[in-house]
């Protein structure tokens, strides 16, 4: 059996699981970070393999899923350039965190799949020809759904109430000021932060709670969330990707965003299977570096670059 590190960077932090004979050992690091230059998950990389106490020579193939990576960053290249510093020559896999998410929910089938933790993205593919990505803009442009989505509306209706622009969101203020300290330091806290979108998805689990306690405002912010994600959901599923679909990511634990979800999109896209996730991102990464081990990879440039452990070259790939 040959061994393989996974790893998935996320705005709400990074994990990494290494495989192989002798069985799996996980670490966890810090969430990724969004400097003026652009995306930092270099670092990230380098501290995970530290931490699992990986050498040169441990490994025969890796895969890192990262969000951010195609809309954030120049490119996968400095990720490739942190594994064969750490880790030498060996085949390596860098995708961005919708493929290794949708490979993991799905267990390789095709269809579509939403992933929505700090920001959100939903993927299609036919396994094929057809790799189609919905959103994922990040916490300005796009992200609808997210925990970033979630966190924004939230803060931006506490501070309606804490204006006096409306009367109905006295415990969502009361809640956000408890996480965040006075309003007047918020801008501060957000604007100024690289971890900015963290920052906004902080507030989700105060939102979940209060919806689960009965807070109608809070209810509603979830519920738009979950109509969000369906949208998204059933753009990615145009044809030819088939009506299969699934779902990942920290904010579905709001039970309320899940239900919401499924009814709009039985509204939207009767015909489509909502089938539970079968794996998560880190075993999508897991499975696509050992098929990167097999050679069972076909072309998918953006959304995942192969480099070879032979020359160092980039071949690109992704499963018939």
């Amino acid at each position: 059996m040959s061994t393989v590190l996974a790893v998935d960077l996320g705005g709400s932090g990074s994990r990494a699981r290494l495989t192989g004979p002798g069985g799996a050992r996980e670490a966890s690091g810090e969430r990724l970070r969004v400097s003026p230059s652009g995306l930092v998950a270099a670092p990230l990389v380098t501290a995970l393999v530290e931490r699992l106490g990986v050498r040169v020579g441990d490994v025969d193939a890796v895969c890192v899923g990262s969000s951010g990576i195609l809309t954030l960053s120049d490119g996968p290249q400095v990720v490739l350039d942190a594994v064969r510093s750490v880790l030498g020559n060996v085949r390596t896999v860098v995708a961005s965190d919708a493929v290794t998410s949708a490979v993991g929910a799905l267990g390789g089938r095709p269809g579509a799949v939403v992933l929505t933790g700090t920001g959100s993205t939903a993927l299609g593919t036919d396994l094929a020809d057809c790799w189609r990505k919905v959103d994922g803009w990040g916490h300005v442009l796009g992200d609808a759904g997210s925990g970033s989505w979630i966190g924004m509306r939230a803060l931006q209706t506490a501070l309606e109430q804490h204006d006096g622009r409306r009367a109905d969101a006295a415990a969502l203020l009361a809640a956000t000021v408890a996480r965040l300290g006075a309003p007047e330091s918020w801008p501060r806290q957000i604007y100024t932060r690289e971890d900015r979108a963290g920052v906004l998805a902080s507030v989700v689990p105060d939102v979940a709670g209060l919806s689960e306690d009965g807070d109608g405002v809070s209810r509603e912010v979830l519920r738009l969330a979950g109509r969000e994600l369906a949208r998204s959901l059933g753009a990615a599923l145009r044809p030819p990707v088939p009506p299969l679909a699934s779902w990942t990511g920290g904010v579905f634990g709001a039970a309320v965003v899940l239900e919401t979800m499924r009814e709009e999109l039985t509204r939207l896209r009767p015909d489509v299977v909502l089938d539970p996730p079968r794996g998560t991102s880190l075993d999508g990464a897991e499975l696509l570096a050992r098929r990167a081990l097999t050679g069972d990879l076909q072309p998918a440039e953006p959304l995942l670059t192969v480099r070879r452990s032979d020359d160092g070259s980039s071949a690109p790939g992704f499963p018939d």
